[in-house]
């Protein structure tokens, strides 16, 4: 699976999510604001997010990764942006 790929499930499930919640995003050309000062997302979204990641690239694509691991938490923030989100998944996988 290519990062290409991974950008577009990423990219997919927060339009996903953000529909679900009635929230609209903040959106710069390619970059998708998610949790922090630019973005839409609270707790509750970022979790579903990131499970909804989580299980998207298990299931259909035998990729077995933790979002919210110790290494992932460690990064400064890890969850700002679907870049940011992105980034951190090719790390951990």
């Amino acid at each position: 699976m290519n990062k290409d790929e991974i950008l577009d499930i990423v990219n997919r499930k927060i339009k996903e999510i953000s529909e679900e919640f009635d929230f609209e995003l903040n959106t710069q050309e390619n970059l998708i604001y998610v949790y922090s000062e630019k973005g839409t997302f609270d707790s509750m979204m970022l979790v579903a997010l990131l499970a909804e990641i989580e299980e998207e690239l298990l299931v259909n694509n035998d990729i077995d990764i933790s979002l919210t691991s110790d290494k992932a938490m460690a990064k400064n923030t890890p969850f700002e942006s679907n870049l940011s989100i992105l980034s951190l998944i090719l790390d951990l996988s």
